[in-house]
């Protein structure tokens, strides 16, 4: 499924320079992410997006409801007038399943490293969840991906205070290796011969067959890639908490 099918964005350049786009402008991890859910009532979200500490940032603002990032896009505009900040609005389909709106985010995110995360909530139990598992599964690739989860935390209200997550725990221990062999597998690539070649093809790096072997049987155990039985060999294709980690 396209990105086109899972949400409509609106970006914003807030400041002089228009030269920040994607991680082009930021070599170093000083650059952060700001993602933010915004739920219907947009006070929370305003106390989040102060919360954040937002500077010269990529702010990413996600809700259901496109009045509600309206206006909170207008309030951005108006609070950092002054400084360099790049403000994407994303409206999310509620219809779309968990691992599809995840795996969008976290490639948009990618799409923007490198950089440190910061996710901020005030948003429904739907978007909550949504974030939850993004910062998650950040938490998980960010070593792989240039990303680094630095923060998350939730507005409980508009009265009250901002409440921490101690840290952002990973879904699932990952080797370098097993995460670019998912990643092939997420390509196309679902034979171990054909990962092989493409595993030298895109990482410049030869691998033995029986190494391959040995870690789509790990990817096998953890869950995140079922095999299918064709002939001597087995045709693999990614779980969902493979397709979550790794594909889109």
């Amino acid at each position: 499924m396209s990105i086109i099918g899972l949400l409509a964005t609106r970006s914003l350049g807030i400041g002089a320079s228009s030269s920040h786009r994607g991680g082009e402008a930021y070599p170093s991890m000083d650059k952060r992410c700001v993602i933010i859910g915004v739920g219907i009532s947009t006070t929370p979200a305003r106390l989040v997006l102060i919360n954040a500490d937002v500077n010269d940032d990529y702010v990413m603002l996600v809700s259901v409801s496109s009045d509600a990032l309206n206006a909170l896009v207008e309030f951005a505009r108006h609070v950092y007038q002054d400084f360099d900040v790049k403000v994407e609005s994303i409206v999310l389909n509620q219809g779309l399943n968990l691992i599809d709106t995840v795996s969008m985010l976290r490639s948009i995110i990618e799409g923007n490293a490198p950089c440190n995360v910061v996710i901020g909530i005030a948003s429904d139990r739907w978007l909550t969840t949504v974030l939850g598992f993004l910062a998650m599964t950040l938490a998980t690739v960010g070593g792989f991906v240039n990303v680094s989860v630095n923060k998350v935390f939730i507005m409980p209200g508009d009265k009250s205070e901002p409440v921490n997550w101690p840290i952002a725990p990973r879904l699932i221990d990952l080797s370098l290796v097993e995460y670019r062999v998912l990643k092939l597998i997420c390509s196309g690539y679902s034979l171990a011969k054909e990962i092989v070649k493409g595993y030298a093809s895109k990482y410049g790096e030869a691998i033995s067959l029986q190494a391959i072997e040995r870690i789509l049987a790990k990817l096998r155990n953890k869950r995140l890639v079922n095999g299918k039985p064709v002939g001597k060999a087995l045709m693999h294709e990614a779980t969902e908490l493979g397709r979550l980690i790794a594909c889109g």
